[in-house]
């Protein structure tokens, strides 16, 4: 590897050399601020008599399987798109004569040198050769403006130049040519026998501020292929994947992945992660690309609402409304064994039905969701333990979600049904609320009225039927305990509906909201039936209201009901993370860090896990032992032989007489301060523990 500093003139000089950049590579994509900034730093040079102005580095490598001319640009795409946008801008403005120069042959020094090759043929006559839809925007300023594509960033930011060249009149052309020419760069320029382009490109970008996780993962696929197959593997797959996803593929790829370790890589960790799995299951390059391509597809119809099966699309809408992303790699994980063992339609639909259940029923009862990101994980890799011949998909998921406890419980309808009339229902998440109204509105039927969207545009708006402030009028109607029935029902759902007249309600009397125009009387939406035959609205109509919606919520969110028990005992799975009480529980193995241990004793697996944390770090623990930390763990280390402690280390040693709970909470401590997440300490419990 060679790199030494050059006037970026002189790196794109040359007729016969020509830019190309790779398809692994992100879309061209510098904002318009960044061109601003770019101008105003020519203008400065010219401004301030500067010779010079860095300009970054670029790096490349020559293609050694085609043409020797041909320069592969690494690192610095961006860069030189950019300039070769400026140049055009300037040249296609000294051709129309918009503009002119003190050098009668301006125009055409500058494109015969850094813009095309006249004596190549049409198709690689210019130099640069951007990617995808980039190359055809591009080659389209070359030709007639009504050719040109106004939706690329390439085209946008061309106009940007060829605008503030035209209008502003800053600099002549002369002096916009010789800013330009000032530009120096680093030239970095890589042997292909000796340098590891992929490395040298992780090294540049190692501080992810410039690529998405998305980005350096593409990069990890097409770097190091051969130029046809970069080439096919991207228009074959990548692109594709790219257009499924919605160009969320960082998004994407942490789904494909929790669905496939059943354990969620941070954010920041996702190439991490792909690559990791990918080397260590030694998954080859096409066949990798073809498995997520495919769950790209299942994403695509998830996200959009677009399978087969009607119904089950309307459900797919309903859970895209509520936002549950964390859902998405259990079912990427059942629209594939959909897809390989031919769910019939009534199957999946129930399952999805399941699914909605259980998120609202947590949802009205505030269960807490940290759980959750674990147990969708998880989920289809359960379902799969009980699954046979002999039982259904959807009876098996009825199982498993009814058999949870603690935070990932299925509310029974004691629990559901409390809370459904208790909850603030008006102070609810707006996602939540137009989910919430749109199932009460519409039920199951057919024939729809768009809740959602009439709530998004702000058309339809919840109504409080008692109001928010209580005139004298409505302290007279309620009775004297008014103050009472107002603080228990004002945001409970009994007391709220829907109305796209909310202004006109305001606090008017009950018997003027029920018939001034537009009224309740007037109204066409099923929630404001029963509300349109009272002819008064006291508590007795409140709780009657209230009765009816219970029993509205039991038929659109009931129990999931399973006769399924499983013929073999199957031990549990519980991560150092959950709210689980292991107190009496019996221990089969852990995994820690991915790496199994066959053990059944919780002594032996927490001296063991303290040992492997010791040698991650031996300094937490040192000073745990000189008493220098405030974390609590301060009595459960010494550097004195005993018979009450079990030795680390020389002269570390780690107290083991408590309880199970203990050593759980303290592994917790130990984690938070190693930084390691508690998922990667998985237990195996025995499920007929007591």
């Amino acid at each position: 590897m060679n790199g030494f500093a050059k006037p970026l003139m002189k790196f794109m000089d040359g007729a016969d050399t020509r830019f190309i950049i790779p398809v692994y590579q992100r879309n061209y994509d510098w904002k318009l601020e960044n061109c601003e900034q770019l101008f105003d730093d020519l203008f400065k040079v010219i401004e301030q008599e500067r010779e010079s102005h860095f300009f970054g580095s670029i790096v490349s490598i020559a293609n050694t399987k085609g043409s020797s001319s041909e320069l592969i640009i690494i690192d610095g795409q961006q860069r030189i798109t950019t300039i070769s946008l400026l140049l055009l801008a300037l040249v296609n403005l000294l051709d129309e004569g918009v503009i002119s120069s003190e050098q009668i042959s301006l125009a055409e020094k500058i494109k015969n040198s850094y813009l095309i090759d006249p004596y190549l043929p049409d198709e690689k006559k210019v130099k640069l050769k951007p990617i995808k839809d980039d190359q055809d925007a591009f080659v389209k300023l070359f030709d007639s403006k009504d050719e040109y594509n106004h939706t690329s960033n390439v085209t946008r930011n061309y106009m940007y130049f060829y605008n503030r060249i035209k209008d502003k009149g800053e600099l002549t052309p002369d002096e916009l040519f010789r800013a330009i020419i000032s530009l120096v760069i680093i030239d970095i320029s890589l042997d292909p026998e000796k340098d590891d382009a992929q490395l040298i490109f992780e090294s540049l970008n190692s501080t992810g501020l410039d690529l998405s996780e998305g980005d350096k993962i593409r990069n990890y696929i097409l770097m190091g292929q051969s130029s046809d197959n970069q080439e096919k593997f991207y228009y074959n797959y990548w692109h594709k994947i790219e257009e499924n996803t919605d160009y969320k593929v960082s998004e994407f790829i942490r789904h494909y992945l929790t669905a496939m370790m059943a354990k969620t890589p941070a954010i920041k960790d996702v190439y991490v992660s792909f690559k990791s799995y990918v080397e260590k299951n030694a998954i080859s390059k096409e066949e990798l690309l073809k498995t997520v391509l495919g769950y790209s597809k299942y994403y695509k119809q998830l996200m959009s609402a677009s399978t087969s099966n009607a119904n089950a699309n309307n459900i797919l809408t309903r859970l895209n409304i509520l936002e549950m992303g964390v859902t998405v790699p259990y079912l990427l994980n059942l629209m594939d064994y959909r897809e390989i063992k031919g769910l019939s339609d009534k199957e999946f639909e129930d399952v999805l039905e399941t699914l909605e259940i259980y998120i609202f029923r947590r949802l009205i009862c505030s269960v807490p969701t940290n759980a959750l990101n674990k147990i969708f994980a998880m989920l289809h890799k359960e379902c799969m333990r009980y699954k046979d011949e002999n039982n259904s998909y959807s009876d098996v998921l009825k199982y498993v979600l009814n058999s949870k406890g603690a935070s990932g419980r299925m509310p029974k309808n004691t629990e559901f049904i409390v809370c459904f009339e208790e909850k603030d229902m008006y102070n609810m998440k707006a996602k939540n609320k137009w989910y919430l109204f749109d199932r009460l509105e519409n039920m199951n039927t057919v024939e729809r009225t768009n809740v959602v969207s009439l709530m998004q545009d702000g058309t339809y708006t919840v109504e409080h039927i008692m109001p928010q402030k209580l005139s004298s009028h409505w302290k007279k109607d309620l009775g004297s305990n008014y103050q009472e029935v107002y603080d228990m029902w004002i945001n409970r759902i009994a007391n709220l509906t829907l109305t796209g007249y909310n202004a006109n309600y305001s606090n008017r009397p009950f018997s003027e909201k029920l018939t001034v125009e537009d009224g309740f009387k007037d109204s066409h939406l099923q929630l404001n039936k029963f509300i349109a035959g009272c002819e008064s609205w006291t508590e007795e109509e409140i709780k009657r209201r209230n009765d009816e919606l219970k029993s509205k919520a039991l038929k659109l969110w009931p129990y999931p009901k399973t006769d399924f028990q499983p013929v073999v005992s199957i031990n549990e799975t519980h991560s150092l993370d959950e709210e689980f009480n292991y107190k009496g529980k019996n221990l089969v193995s852990y995994t820690f860090m991915d790496t199994a241990y066959s053990s059944n004793n919780w002594t032996d697996m927490y001296t063991n896990v303290v040992k492997l944390l010791f040698e991650l770090e031996s300094s937490y623990i040192y000073s745990f032992v000189k008493s220098e930390d405030t974390s609590g763990l301060n009595g459960c280390f010494t550097d004195k032989k005993s018979d009450k402690y079990t030795e680390v280390t020389e002269q570390v040693y780690l107290w083991v007489h408590s309880n199970t709970m203990t050593k759980i909470n303290n592994l917790r401590k130990l984690f938070e301060i190693y930084e390691i997440d508690c998922e990667e300490l998985v237990f195996e419990i025995a499920n007929d523990s007591e």
